[in-house]
């Protein structure tokens, strides 16, 4: 009886502790962690560097982060995000042997200005915000199942179906976008970040940003943001969290339009591109 209920003990034992030691996947942002948890399901555990409401745009990343980091199979970068350049940098010094793959593989990036219409050809910085965007999710969901078969390779077939429910579930997701915006009488929307860039592509809008490349417009070019989303009858001002509702009020105030707010990081990324179209369209 005792060697019995012992036997039983480090069964379950057993049980726990690798249910405690899944293996770990690492991403940079919500989004990206909603995403692999749909392909991984329950061979993986995925942790996220940037928490739920941080801002990408002053994280940096410290000691602890790396070591979490380095502790993980593989790091999965959405691409292009100002962080990610130096934490790959300092992985190769300190675990060479991490797996590092790049989800935005294959996209066909936005360059210059983030504002749509607005296109500094002096400046190529890339606009990372590829997210904003389901049909580039449909790309990068594609990099994300391919790397993970390159992990583990022996877990194939779950993978690939759970893959599957998601492209289906993106091609709805796009065409329930489509058929909202269709109706949205204004085709312009005014925000504070330009992080729609991708999505105002896909849905053939026009994104007016307060902000150009991280850095508040001068008064001149505030003023003319201004006047040109008056001049194209916007209804809508988007902010994200981080900016100030009072500010948002007043502008909305001044413009006579509705103000939404957005949070393009949220890890509930599929509500929050609906909610993104019945904010444009004022539904």
């Amino acid at each position: 009886m005792i060697a019995a209920i012992a036997a039983i003990t480090i069964l379950f034992g057993c049980n726990n502790t690798t249910t405690r030691k899944k293996p770990v996947l690492a991403v940079s942002i919500q989004p990206q962690k909603y995403l692999l948890e749909k392909i991984v399901g329950e061979k993986y555990t995925v942790t996220c560097l940037l928490a739920q409401g941080a801002n990408p745009e002053n994280y940096e990343p410290n000691a602890a982060h790396l070591m979490n980091l380095e502790s993980c199979q593989a790091f999965f970068r959405i691409g292009h995000i100002g962080f990610e350049l130096a934490i790959s940098n300092r992985i190769k010094s300190n675990n060479p042997d991490l797996k590092v793959f790049d989800t935005s593989e294959g996209l066909t990036l936005i360059e210059g200005s983030h504002d749509v219409g607005h296109v500094d050809k002096h400046n190529h910085e890339i606009d990372p915000h590829v997210w904003s965007s389901v049909r580039n999710v449909m790309r990068i969901s594609q990099n994300m199942y391919n790397d993970i078969v390159e992990l583990d390779p022996k877990n194939k077939l779950y993978y690939y179906n759970r893959f599957n429910q998601l492209a289906s579930e993106l091609k709805s997701l796009d065409s329930k976008i489509v058929q909202i915006l269709d109706s949205a009488e204004c085709k312009s929307f005014l925000v504070w970040h330009p992080s729609l860039s991708y999505f105002a592509r896909d849905y053939g809008l026009k994104q007016i940003s307060l902000e150009t490349e991280g850095k508040e417009s001068s008064i001149k070019g505030f003023k003319q943001r201004l006047d040109k989303a008056a001049a194209d009858s916007v209804s809508v001002f988007l902010y994200q969290q981080e900016f100030d509702s009072r500010q948002a009020e007043a502008i909305g105030k001044e413009l006579g339009v509705r103000i939404e707010n957005i949070n393009p990081m949220n890890y509930d990324w599929e509500n929050e591109m609906l909610s993104t179209a019945r904010a444009i369209a004022g539904k």
